[in-house]
């Protein structure tokens, strides 16, 4: 018994260990491809950053990104026809997150939109417009719910 606990905790430390190698080797594959990434981003593997535009991305210090959470830099509606003549912009948009901003799973990150400092993207939201700093949104639309203040 003694034995099968001393392996199971060696092979659940092997694994941590390849895990924080891969996410830090992915980290810094999105930097090299032009993505700016603050300090401290924690992300889940089944999270997806849109790599169509990567210096159109910043993502700033504290940042998590939960699981099936997307930040699209590229609208590929925009781009296919009868779409292409209906909405007249490009399909790639600037995405900018802040400082200590918390993206629920299954939230999505549409392009052309910047998150202020200190936001939480409550689960199932879908981020299409900007968003101002300290405040809670949720929703598809997402849509601010509570505004609060951060003592410094």
């Amino acid at each position: 018994m003694i034995i099968i606990k001393s392996f199971v905790k060696i092979l659940s430390c092997l694994i941590g260990c390849y895990e924080y190698l891969v996410k830090a080797m992915k980290i810094k594959y999105y930097k090299s491809r032009g993505v700016k990434i603050g300090k401290k981003f924690k992300f889940s593997k089944k999270s997806y950053i849109d790599l169509h535009k990567p210096d159109f991305l910043e993502i700033g210090d504290n940042v998590q990104l939960t699981r099936w959470a997307m930040i699209l830099c590229y609208d590929s509606a925009k781009d296919k026809e009868p779409f292409k003549k209906i909405i007249q912009k490009s399909p790639y948009g600037k995405v900018k997150i802040g400082n200590n901003v918390y993206i629920g799973a299954h939230s999505i990150v549409m392009p052309n939109v910047s998150i202020g400092d200190n936001v939480i993207v409550a689960a199932n939201s879908v981020v299409t417009k900007d968003v101002r700093p300290n405040c809670i949104v949720s929703g598809s639309p997402a849509k601010v719910l509570h505004v609060f203040e951060i003592d410094m």
